[in-house]
């Protein structure tokens, strides 16, 4: 019996196998597991393990950097205004606008000139005055030096001759003043004395002889009259000689005193204080000269200050308000706003516009400490236009700064070939490959591990079936989020995708 059906049984137990072993259509993989490339994760059931797994890779490893810039031109001329002697703002009165291209000899900017203009007009008037000075004091100089000797010996003879005066006056004058009044009013006494006399004569003359009436009468009066008057003379002699004693002769010698005085202080002031204002004089001049220096100085620095408001384009290119500071136009603003608008304030010494002059471009980026690895003068790179980004042109690093400014390093691009559209102002980006290696071992990034105590990294590697083994590997860049395996695997290896 069990011959005759071993073959059934054999068959049996053979389909009966396949059915145990072959999975069942609902636990196959779906399609797009099927198509899973070499580098993505087995399955446990692949694996025979619980964790994911990735391969070690080899291909090419490529790094870059991406620097956002902006497009500035490689000649340049700032404008500014610095006032040799003007203090005052500028106030604008118009200004061409952002961005115009212009041609050398252009006018730029017109400021309002009256305050400016009144003080160059103070100034002649303030010049030709001092011109004026300095032409009277060159002709009053030599004048006074000549007549210095003359006061002198004028004060000297006025000295002398007072002093004589008041001698003569005490020893002479005066006495014999004092004389003649006594003799004066003695005599004016005596011819009283003797018209009364004769008077009372006449009268008993004509009393004892037989003249007539009329005749009597007529000398008697005019007899009379004599002695009236000499009363009166008697009268003024008194007053003559009260006064000359008491009034006139002090007066007068009181008047040579002082003019003895006066003579001496005039011949001091000859002597010392002349030669003195001769010196001030001198110096006066020589102050006044200096001065005429000065103001024609002055003159000639606000006239230079006047025709710098004259703001003409040096060469030909594009008109920028502003300055170009680390990539960013700064324009000068005032408390209303925009400073280059009508009524706008500028500062002196303040630069207000920046002429580009048409030509080469070149990009300034900033790069961090982290991007410098790479970054070398004469590194070819893409640029790309934020305005035209279908439109890339060719690149090259120029120059790389040597330290940091506000955390950053800035970096220079020269653009090759023409400007093509872009003007200074402009953004773009440029990226530059700063490493390539065609034969890096590389693995996701998040399958390794960093041990920050020991400054290493790791991996799991799995072995067989059993447990995960940790494992130290050297690593090198990281791109895209893959890690370069330096030492410690192979390409092929399997490690686990995630910390087991």
């Amino acid at each position: 019996m069990l011959r005759r059906y071993a073959p059934w049984l054999v068959l049996t137990l053979a389909f009966g196998v396949l059915a145990i072993t072959r999975p069942s259509v609902a636990d196959d993989p779906p399609a797009k597991e099927k198509t899973k490339s070499k580098t993505e994760s087995k399955t446990d059931a692949d694996t025979g393990s619980k964790h994911a797994t990735v391969k070690v890779e080899k291909g090419p490893l490529t790094e870059a950097v991406t620097l956002k810039g902006v497009v500035q031109g490689v000649e340049a001329a700032e404008l500014a205004i610095q006032f040799k002697s003007w203090t005052g703002q500028l106030v604008v009165l118009k200004a061409v606008e952002h961005g115009t291209a212009v041609k050398a000899g252009a006018i730029l900017v017109e400021f309002e000139t009256e305050k400016l203009d009144q003080a160059i007009r103070d100034a002649r008037q303030e010049r030709e005055l001092t011109d004026l000075a300095i032409l009277q004091a060159e002709v009053e100089l030599p004048l006074l030096e000549r007549q210095n000797p003359l006061d002198l010996a004028a004060a000297e003879r006025a000295n002398v001759e007072a002093s004589a005066d008041l001698k003569q006056f005490l020893a002479v004058d005066r006495p014999l003043a004092e004389e003649a009044a006594h003799f004066m009013l003695k005599s004016a006494n005596f011819y009283l004395s003797s018209a009364k006399d004769e008077l009372k004569q006449l009268q008993k003359m004509y009393r004892d002889k037989d003249l007539t009436e009329e005749t009597e009468q007529i000398i008697l009066k005019r007899y009379q009259q004599r002695v009236e008057m000499a009363e009166f003379y008697v009268k003024e002699a008194k007053i003559d000689h009260e006064h000359t004693l008491k009034v006139a002769l002090p007066r007068r010698e009181q008047t040579s005193k002082e003019a003895v005085a006066r003579a001496e202080l005039a011949l001091a002031k000859a002597r010392d204080t002349n030669p003195l204002t001769i010196q001030q004089k001198r110096l006066s001049l020589a102050k006044l000269r200096f001065e005429q220096v000065r103001a024609k100085e002055k003159l000639a620095e606000l006239e230079a200050d006047r025709a710098a408001l004259i703001v003409k384009a040096p060469t030909d290119g594009l008109a920028y308000h502003g300055r170009y500071v680390h990539g960013q136009w700064m324009v000068p603003s005032g408390s209303q706003g925009h400073a280059l608008l009508h009524g706008g304030h500028i500062n002196p010494g303040d630069v207000f516009f920046t002429i580009i002059a048409p030509g080469k471009l070149v990009v300034r980026a900033e790069a961090e400490e982290k991007e410098l690895p790479g970054l070398t003068p004469g590194l070819a790179g893409r640029l790309t236009p934020t305005a035209f980004p279908d439109d890339k042109r060719d690149a090259r690093l120029a120059r790389v700064a040597k330290a940091p400014l506000s955390g950053k390093f800035e970096v220079m691009i020269e653009l090759e070939g023409k400007a093509g559209g872009l003007v200074p102002g402009m953004t773009c980006s440029v990226r530059f490959v700063t490493a390539r290696k065609l034969g890096a071992l590389t693995v996701p990034s998040s399958a390794v591990f960093e041990d920050v105590a020991e400054d290493t990294h790791y991996i799991y590697k799995q072995v067989g079936s059993g447990k995960p083994e940790k494992k130290t590997v050297k690593v090198g860049r990281t791109v895209s989020e893959r890690t370069e395996i330096l030492d410690g695997l192979a390409e092929g290896d399997e490690i686990l995708a995630s910390k087991p």
